[in-house]
């Protein structure tokens, strides 16, 4: 027979056992459940092995709660391919499940097209990619999808366009800009051109073009022209200043600025300049900047005038006034000496009122015309009008230049020569003034006076 205290024992000992079995099963359970969880996850699975091992994972495949996009439905008489013949469908349709975290992207004015069409998988891969912003390709290889890539295939490119991406200037989803673009107009551009958006605040005149539109003149994303013209100059300056540039190219007398290296950039800032016309400096400085130098031409050398203008200090009008245009075209000209109206290259010839039209923009051509005047020259003997003895003639009239320097001189009345240069010979004018007319003892005759 048993003792109690052997029996206590026995009881005591049966329950510890079923304690122990009992806590055993529910350990077992509890680690079945997380190895049965485990393996039923959609990303530990083998048929999504690869799934949250790339570079940029999308939130909800990162957290495995592929629910969040996907409802998974069990149909027992339905056999598919998950476990326990589940059946997976999206929680929404196209956009409208992007929606449910993501802010709607097509509310803006312009709004890309795959946007637009409700396909944000046409750009980003849903659930993981190597590339930023889970894109199926890299930008910009993701925009030639539909943009042609000849857009980056320019001799020189846009930085933009060459390294940082399409999205530097574009929005990818929407924008209230055309093209989508960050800003409007020029505020894109200055974006990154603060310098350029500062010389123009400092500058008087700006370009037109600057004004508008950058891209009136440049390509945006690249070009085969330096500075990503969209086109060569002169041809691009041509499209709005058709005259001057056909000028330059065709005229008898070319400007050699207009034909160099350079060409129109030579004298003209594109952007802003202080000076009128966006001349890099003021006029006379800047013919005088070439003008250094004597310089050979086809009809003759032409005399360093910054060196002659220094030494003779009282200039012609337009001289004082520091234009230069005045008489000379800087474009081109089909008249001597680049002059924008016809004046006579020859020391003699006969008169007529077309050959002195570049003098008569300014000077009274009743003064070359009329034979006896007491009013319309100050070069006259009593009432004889000495410039018609001297000019109108049918042949071998004396031109201004006989007489006058029509640059500068050294305080002469009425500009006239100390000499002039005829042929080889440096011939002597001889004039001297007198209060009311002069003399004058030139080469070509003997000593004249004349009195008013």
């Amino acid at each position: 027979m048993e003792s109690p205290v052997m029996k206590n024992h026995s009881i005591r000992l049966s329950i510890c056992l079923l304690f122990l079995t009992l806590f055993s099963g529910i350990i077992l359970a509890t680690s079945g459940a997380e190895s049965a969880a485990k393996t039923d996850s959609c990303v530990s699975r083998k048929c999504h092995s690869g799934m949250g091992k790339a570079k940029a994972v999308h939130n909800p495949v990162k957290a495995g709660m592929c629910t969040a996009c996907h409802n998974a439905v069990a149909d027992p008489k339905k056999k598919t391919k998950h476990p326990r013949n589940l059946t997976i469908t999206l929680a929404q349709q196209g956009a409208d499940l992007c929606y449910m975290c993501h802010d709607r992207n097509n509310k803006k004015k312009v709004v890309h097209g795959p946007i637009k069409g409700g396909n944000c998988t046409f750009c980003h891969n849903p659930h993981q990619s190597p590339n930023k912003g889970m894109l199926k390709e890299p930008s910009p290889k993701i925009c030639f999808q539909c943009h042609p890539d000849s857009l980056v295939k320019h001799k020189v490119m846009h930085p933009p366009v060459l390294s940082m991406g399409c999205s530097t200037c574009h929005d990818a989803h929407q924008g209230d800009h055309p093209k989508m673009l960050m800003q409007e107009g020029n505020s894109l551009c200055f974006m990154c051109h603060s310098d350029k958006q500062e010389h123009l605040k400092k500058r008087k005149v700006a370009h037109l073009p600057v004004k508008q539109s950058c891209v009136m003149c440049h390509n945006p994303h690249g070009s085969g022209n330096s500075a990503m013209l969209s086109a060569s100059v002169p041809a691009l300056c041509a499209n709005c200043h058709p005259n001057e540039v056909s000028l330059g190219q065709r005229a008898v007398t070319k400007h050699s600025p207009m034909t160099g290296k350079k060409q129109c950039l030579t004298c003209h800032d594109v952007h802003a300049a202080d000076q009128p016309k966006l001349l890099v400096k003021q006029q006379r400085a800047l013919c005088l900047g070439c003008h250094d130098a004597v310089r050979r031409t086809k009809t003759g050398a032409v005399k360093n005038m910054k060196a002659f203008l220094e030494k003779h200090k009282n200039g012609h009008g337009p001289v004082r006034e520091n234009n230069c245009a005045s008489c000379h075209n800087p474009h081109g000209s089909d008249y001597w000496r680049l002059l924008v109206k016809y004046y006579p290259p020859e020391f003699y010839t006969s008169y007529s009122d077309g050959k002195y039209a570049l003098c008569f923009t300014c000077h009274d051509k009743a003064a070359f015309t009329k034979r006896i005047t007491d009013e319309k020259t100050d070069f006259r003997d009593d009432k004889k009008n000495l410039h018609f003895v001297h000019v109108n003639k049918r042949s071998k009239g004396r031109t201004c230049r006989t007489c006058h320097e029509v640059h500068a001189d050294n305080n002469r009345p009425h500009h006239v020569s100390d000499r002039v240069k005829f042929n080889d010979w440096e011939m002597p004018i001889n004039f001297v003034p007198s209060k009311n007319g002069g003399s004058c003892l030139p080469g070509c005759h003997g000593a004249k006076e004349y009195r008013r």
